[in-house]
């Protein structure tokens, strides 16, 4: 007999040197009330505020993956925490069955990354700037690390794309990973019209946190 079950759901929110909180991205956008009404099991942990590396915020993410008791996840990465999701997948790939990449941030822009990096060189200087501006489609890896990963993953692009959120991003992930499949998308949770879709977003991280298992 073939039982429902759900994978248990991490949230990665965004923001990049700019003190966003976990609870405006994913809490005060209505995210987070509507998985619970739902009985979705998640948990959406703040990550460091001005890390110095990629690898500073991937351990954090697994104490709370193993505070919580996961073994494996469906992780949704939100905007810049799309890197972070997607490093640690590359690090950590038993412990996420399921990768959702939800409006994948920008890198390899000239103005982006220049932004960013004004910011960290003022805050961890020239070593740290480099070392997390480093990667291609997404900062924090390579194409080809996001080309070896072997778990499902789903896009849910930024609708409408913004410069932040470019829709050559998603073109450039289906190029690392052509089997990737994209949802339809809609506007980051800090946008004024994300309340139209949150409904949306919340049905595709509850869909693809759908397994079956033979009982």
């Amino acid at each position: 007999m073939h039982l429902p079950q759900r994978l248990p759901v991490v949230l990665v929110h965004g923001g990049f040197y700019d003190d966003m909180t976990t609870t405006e991205f994913w809490t005060d956008t209505g995210v987070s009330a509507a998985l619970n009404a739902g009985g979705t099991t998640f948990i959406a942990p703040q990550r460091p505020t001005n890390p110095v590396s990629w690898a500073e915020e991937t351990t954090a993410l697994l104490t709370a993956i193993d505070d919580a008791s996961f073994d494996s996840v469906l992780l949704v990465g939100g905007s810049h925490g799309c890197a972070v999701a997607a490093r640690f997948a590359v690090d950590y790939p038993d412990r996420v069955a399921r990768l959702l990449l939800a409006w994948p941030a920008t890198a390899g822009d000239q103005v982006t990354d220049g932004l960013a990096r004004v910011v960290i060189e003022d805050v961890h200087g020239t070593e740290a700037a480099d070392a997390l501006l480093e990667g291609e489609t997404l900062w924090g890896v390579s194409d080809a690390e996001l080309g070896a990963l072997e778990m499902p993953l789903v896009i849910f692009p930024s609708m409408p794309a913004n410069h932040t959120h470019q829709r050559e991003t998603t073109t450039r992930l289906l190029q690392a990973r052509p089997d990737g499949f994209v949802a339809t998308g809609g506007p980051e949770p800090l946008d004024k019209q994300f309340d139209e879709f949150r409904d949306g977003f919340v049905q595709i991280v509850t869909t693809v946190a759908q397994v079956e298992h033979d009982d």
